[in-house]
């Protein structure tokens, strides 16, 4: 049984010899000639090494008393990869065809050279691979090909180097015009946004936005304006919120500030997931659909939830002293009764309106149903 320890290279070392037939050099005594020429020529070439290699492992498989022959095939340097390769590939059945070994064992002197594997794979058994790499730059070939196949892998790119470009991209425009606070404040928080973007996993539903949007554009629907109305009162409900919000620097200042955020915006934001909401119940209106119950419920769960929670934000403000007592003026009925005044307390004022944001929700699931019954009977 005979072995063929072969050594491949790709780059200008080895056999010099301009003509593509004759690029491969058998024999140990021609190849420790060659490595004698290639160190001479480059003491630096890992080629060297390579074919130390190869020698060193041709020398244990003659001691072990088996037949062993060595031979060292090089591609055609300065042309493109796929011409190199197909040079390998004619080198090694002329090799093959000349040798006729039963099996090789292949020497490699890189990661990159790894992908030769397959060129000699495919026309002989390999009983091993063995890769040779200098030992003082054994850690920084590795780290250089890992960064490599980092850099090539679009996922990794995207989720490490698109974040880390952005901050370094405005830390200096922050640190200019704002103070290192500020800037770290605004760093962490576009890191989280981003985290939280990835970990969540709507890349698929953003990248679909646009096309929906285009959609409903070109479908003619109610909702296209209603959400834009929407957003609309939502934005002038943060306006509000924000323009009245009663400023304090201590801990129960912030969130007596916070309840006066909501107090006063939640009005507007309840009312643009109203219109909303009608926009889409108008569409199924229209398109002479049945309006189904989630919807109806939905409205009702909007307004009873805005109540609710005005209610609570007006405790709180209460409590504080931000905002008065709440009540009724004194009303006149027919000229004979009269009604009031009435000043609630905190507390009625709550019961008042948590009682009515309930009521608000059960008559929203009451008419639900018959609304639907309404509708199938129209039909």
């Amino acid at each position: 049984m005979s072995v063929l320890v072969v050594c491949l290279d790709v780059n200008e070392g080895g056999n010099r010899d301009s003509s593509e037939d004759s690029r491969y050099v058998v024999g140990q005594g021609e190849i420790e000639a060659l490595v004698s020429i290639v160190g001479l020529e480059d003491p630096e070439n890992s080629h060297v090494n390579c074919l130390l290699e190869a020698l060193k492992v041709t020398k244990e498989i003659e001691q072990a008393g088996e037949e062993v022959e060595i031979a060292v095939v090089s591609g055609r340097s300065g042309v493109i990869l796929s011409e190199t390769d197909k040079s390998l590939a004619r080198q090694l059945d002329l090799l093959l065809e000349e040798v006729k070994p039963d099996s090789a064992i292949l020497v490699i002197g890189s990661i990159e050279q790894e992908r030769l594997i397959p060129i000699l794979e495919s026309r002989i058994r390999i009983d091993a691979v063995d890769r040779v790499i200098v030992r003082q730059i054994h850690d920084l070939e590795s780290k250089y090909y890992l960064a490599k196949r980092f850099l090539a892998d679009d996922e990794l790119r995207s989720t490490i180097l698109v974040p880390m470009g952005v901050v370094l991209t405005i830390l200096p425009i922050l640190s200019y015009l704002v103070d290192i606070r500020t800037t770290f404040a605004v760093i962490t928080a576009i890191l989280g946004v981003f985290v939280l973007y990835k970990s969540l996993d709507i890349d698929d539903s953003i990248a679909i936005i646009p096309t929906k949007i285009r959609e409903t554009l070109y479908s003619g629907r109610v909702s296209v304006v209603t959400y834009v109305v929407a957003v609309g009162l939502i934005l002038v409900g943060v306006f509000i919120g924000v323009a009245n919000m009663p400023t304090s620097e201590d801990v129960g200042g912030s969130v007596t500030s916070l309840m006066g955020f909501i107090h006063y915006s939640i009005p507007w934001i309840a009312l643009g997931g109203l219109v909303m909401s009608l926009g889409k119940t108008l569409d199924r209106v229209i398109r002479n659909k049945q309006v189904q119950t989630a919807h109806i419920n939905l409205i009702f769960g909007i307004i009873s939830t805005a109540i609710v929670i005005r209610g609570f934000s007006s405790y709180f403000l209460q409590q504080q002293g931000v905002i008065g007592a709440i009540g009724l003026e004194k009303i006149r009925m027919s000229g004979l009764i009269e009604i009031g005044p009435l000043v609630w307390t905190a507390e009625e004022h709550l019961a008042i309106f948590v009682g009515l944001g309930i009521l608000v929700s059960v008559v929203g699931i009451k008419m639900a149903p018959r609304i639907r019954k309404m509708q199938s009977k129209a039909k």
